[in-house]
């Protein structure tokens, strides 16, 4: 979908949100934000991702109420020939440690991995998931990084992380 029927679409979607006007603009900051001030955001708006992922937001004080975002609204779209232009950018690039730090959302908690800058997305995702303990095959993991979901398989490398970048995850069920 090119660029301006995507805008289009996400315009539309939030000038729909009639009730609760306020909020549904704090969540549309978030989407458009970075995961660090979009947390701030969610705090200062008493409100919280339900299962760690942006798409499904509640009240703290009253969980019944469920804002719906759709994906279209939070991730912009990475095209296969954009992918084929990192990849040959960063092919020559040189191996190197790396620390990244994953950003758990659903528990407001920082998870430190030990890694190289030419690892898989993937094989990250993995790692996430044995370090918190769930099932990666059941689960959905989604990391994000300045804005834009990081694809399984791609190189770290290939999106611009690099040592102690802060990368934000959330995860459902399948």
């Amino acid at each position: 979908m090119p660029y301006d029927k995507l805008n289009k679409l996400r315009e539309s979607f939030w000038k729909s949100k009639k009730k609760f006007k306020v909020l549904w603009n704090v969540l549309k900051e978030c989407c458009e934000t970075d995961s660090d001030t979009a947390v701030i955001l969610l705090e200062a708006a008493n409100m919280e991702c339900v299962e760690g992922d942006l798409r499904k937001v509640s009240f703290m004080s009253n969980p019944d109420i469920i804002f719906k975002v759709p994906n279209y609204c939070i991730c912009d779209p990475v095209f296969e020939r954009d992918y084929e232009g990192l990849k040959d950018k960063y092919s020559n690039e040189e191996e190197k440690n790396i620390t990244i730090i994953l950003y758990y959302l659903a528990k407001n908690k920082d998870i430190k991995i030990e890694t190289t800058n030419k690892t898989l997305v993937k094989e990250i995702k993995k790692q996430f998931a044995e370090k918190i303990q769930i099932n990666f095959e059941r689960n959905k993991i989604r990391l994000l990084y300045r804005g834009l979901e990081l694809l399984d398989d791609n190189l770290l490398c290939y999106n611009g992380v690099d040592n102690m970048s802060k990368i934000q995850v959330l995860f459902n069920p399948k």
